[in-house]
């Protein structure tokens, strides 16, 4: 808990406040403010908006997250850009719907207490922006609630002075209450379950593939999820079909909603309606573009920066279900290498997840049909596909050396000794137009530099 953040006792949490001077916006004492007010929102797993008085500081301002909107707006805006904190001062409701509905609502400054609150399903609100622009903007359902929620932080009103049943609980305790069943296979499966164990959510059954050879000498190997659920000591099976057998064993279980990150298989009907909560898909990539196998390396091959994560509703058809949030990812350094932008994405899902589900449990935020119209689909890339033909364009080749680092990995031949030889390429930089490979593993040899690779030719 933020110490910065006051709690309903403080008497500064009663008072009116009182209106920004427009000379003052974009001071350097109200920047202070409104990053500390930043800071302490942030220190929250649940925190979409925090109110001026709740930091200290008796001012009409007020700032909503990014991760509200991303909640809201399934991590689309409608220039496609990427969402941020959005600032309000001296601002003002304008408009509220007739149409009213009781809302659970919390507060940062009431600290584990949930209530409902009678608010307006829609609300229209005028303010100032940190630059002293004038702006309106208008909003329902969550983003309503919570303009009426902070306007009241403005004039020393609480939202247990409006409900007339409080109860304690931590809304993301429930999430780590409920019976899961996690569906996965792959390290981007294992990289998903460990983000969620940091947040305090491990699964009451995993689902993965069964054993398979591996290596040279095809011993019988688990996959990484089934070593993962092991370590946990977590109940795992590996069925070859999701047949009769397992419909029944998930039904005995009562579980309340199942998740799915790269499990593999085809998942039917019977077995993803079955929860009351719903089979949610944690997907790397802006859906509807690159659904399917491999939407890691599709983006990285076709240059495609605007990338992320989705989680969706499993429907019938490949990655096609309905939207509950996504979120635009930013990958400081492009192109990465898949082994990278699958771990970045990876940990984001499982943060988003973790965000949007206890919204999506009590119904505060639904699901959106996909634009199907604008589907891009992948492959699963095989051998062949990491080939490089140093005649081709040097950036295309950089991109499939960063995209073909693992399974399958990035190579070319030549010859040695009047033999024809294959060399994986493990590291490349690109460089004013140019592509310089760095490091090599020359067929049944160890990892040396290229430079070294080349003299051993002559």
């Amino acid at each position: 808990m933020n110490k910065n953040i006051l709690q309903k006792n403080s008497k500064l949490l009663r008072e009116k406040t009182v209106f920004i001077p427009l000379d003052k916006i974009g001071s350097k004492k109200l920047k202070s403010i409104i990053e500390k007010m930043r800071k302490a929102m942030d220190s929250r797993d649940d925190g979409v908006a925090i109110a001026g008085p709740q930091i200290g500081a008796s001012l009409k301002i007020f700032i909503v997250s990014k991760r509200a909107f991303e909640i809201v707006y399934n991590g689309k805006n409608k220039n496609n850009k990427k969402f941020e904190d959005k600032i309000f001062i001296n601002p003002e409701i304008i408009k509220l719907s007739k149409e009213k509905g009781d809302v659970e609502e919390g507060c940062l400054s009431v600290k584990g207490i949930y209530g409902l609150v009678n608010r307006a399903k829609k609300a229209t609100i005028k303010a100032y922006d940190e630059n002293g622009k004038l702006f309106t903007t208008g909003g329902s359902g969550l983003i309503a609630q919570i303009f009426q929620h902070e306007i009241d932080h403005l004039n020393g009103i609480l939202f247990t002075d409006k409900t007339q049943n409080t109860w304690k609980i931590d809304r993301f305790e429930e999430v780590k209450n409920l019976e899961i069943v996690f569906f996965g296979t792959s390290k981007f499966s294992v990289l998903v379950l460990e983000e969620l164990k940091n947040n305090g959510i491990l699964p009451s059954l995993i689902i993965t593939s069964p054993n398979k050879p591996k290596g040279r000498k095809l011993e019988i190997t688990p996959c990484e999820v089934k070593i993962w659920a092991d370590k946990n000591k977590i109940e795992t099976i590996q069925p070859i079909k999701l047949d009769k057998s397992i419909e029944e064993k998930l039904e005995l279980g009562k579980y309340n909603i199942f998740i799915v990150a790269s499990y593999g298989k085809v998942i039917p009907k019977n077995i993803f309606g079955m929860p009351k909560y719903g089979t949610l898909n944690i997907h790397p990539s802006l859906l509807p573009k690159f659904r399917g196998a491999s939407p890691i390396k599709s983006a990285i091959l076709e240059d495609e920066k605007n990338t992320g994560v989705t989680i969706m509703l499993i429907d019938e058809e490949m990655d096609h279900g309905q939207i509950i949030a996504s979120k635009k990812v930013e990958v400081d350094s492009w192109p990465p290498k898949s082994v990278e932008l699958e771990k970045i994405l990876a940990i984001e899902g499982a943060k988003l997840l973790f965000d949007v589900v206890p919204y999506w449990i009590d119904g505060r935020i639904k699901s959106d049909e996909q634009k199907h119209e604008l589907a891009t689909y992948t492959k699963k890339f095989d051998k062949q596909d990491a080939l490089i033909n140093f005649n081709d364009d040097p950036y295309l080749n950089f991109r499939k050396i960063q995209a073909f680092d693992d399974n399958p990995r990035a190579y070319f031949f030549t010859e040695k000794a009047n033999k024809k030889i294959r060399v994986i390429i493990t590291d490349a930089k690109f460089e004013n137009g140019e592509l310089k490979i760095l490091r090599v593993i020359p067929e049944g040899k160890k990892e040396i530099s290229y430079e070294e690779f080349q003299k051993s030719l002559k």
